[in-house]
């Protein structure tokens, strides 16, 4: 039997769907099936080695094809607890995942064709779930360039492509000791100026969280991060983090604070009044 028979049979069709997430040098493999599957070496590509395939209860809606580039977005589920989805949920600085859905029947596990490809844009929690939103590959080439925003303050966000910083080089390491709310105690903190990691990244065991406020040895996340909540309550437990400083976006900031003046993004000797109209610029 081949692949198109099973596809086009209304009675023998078995059929599965693989998930290939690929960040750089790192592949993530996922099948919709209850049990590991693996497919032989030529089925996908030109892989010439076996690829296994790890279960997991993710699942994706509908494939739109249409004209229109906003309407071909496809949502992909995993459940609230799924370590990789939960990767998602923090800053991702410039990194861009891709995602390669595979079709296949069970019963012909040499075949397998390409159903979908696109990249992760964005996440959210939706109850129980996590719903990655991933847009088509044809989306991001069909989709108009993005122009140069006219404004005081930086244009980039930062540690992004525009900005240029590596993230690695800045992550300075630390110990939360104690939490209250969103608010943990790092007494590493306390060691650089107040607000030096406002706006900046909290990482803990590949997880990331945006800080939104310091004062000495105190830092506010933007939201909860549960697994690091379960490292300072427990007693037996090293809560280990690393903390990347913040930026407000300012030329002076970007100089002084990241010596990143090249990559400046912003306008910040615009005039304050429309010289054509006598509109305010802002």
């Amino acid at each position: 039997m081949t692949y198109d028979l099973a596809e086009t049979s209304t009675a023998e069709g078995r059929p599965y769907f693989l998930y290939l997430f690929a960040e750089g040098a790192s592949v993530w493999r996922f099948t919709s099936r209850a049990s590991a599957w693996i497919s032989p070496a030529g089925a996908i590509g030109d892989e010439t080695e076996d690829l296994v395939w790890e279960p997991s209860a993710v699942s994706h809606s509908s494939v739109v094809q249409s004209s229109d580039p906003r309407r071909v977005d496809l949502s992909v589920t995993f459940p609230l607890s799924d370590p990789f989805a939960r990767s998602y949920l923090g800053p991702r600085g410039r990194s861009v995942t891709t995602l390669t859905i595979f079709r296949g029947h069970e019963q012909v596990p040499a075949e397998v064709v390409a159903h979908w490809k696109g990249r992760i844009v964005s996440a959210r929690v939706e109850g129980r779930r996590i719903t990655l939103r991933a847009e088509s590959l044809f989306t991001s080439m069909r989709r108009e360039g993005v122009r140069a925003k006219y404004q005081r303050l930086c244009r980039h966000a930062l540690y992004s492509r525009g900005c240029r910083l590596d993230i690695e080089t800045f992550f300075v390491g630390g110990t939360a000791i104690a939490r209250s709310g969103l608010e943990i105690t790092v007494p590493e903190a306390a060691l650089l100026p107040d607000g030096w990691f406002r706006g900046g990244v909290l990482r803990h065991t590949g997880l990331l969280g945006f800080i939104t406020g310091h004062v000495g040895d105190r830092l506010t996340l933007a939201g909860r991060m549960p697994e690091l909540e379960t490292a300072i309550d427990d007693l037996e437990t090293v809560a280990v983090i690393d903390m990347a400083p913040g930026c407000d976006l300012r030329r002076d900031t970007c100089a002084a604070k990241f010596g990143n003046l090249l990559n400046f993004g912003g306008f910040p000797d615009i005039p304050g009044r429309n010289p054509f109209g006598g509109t305010s610029i802002v």
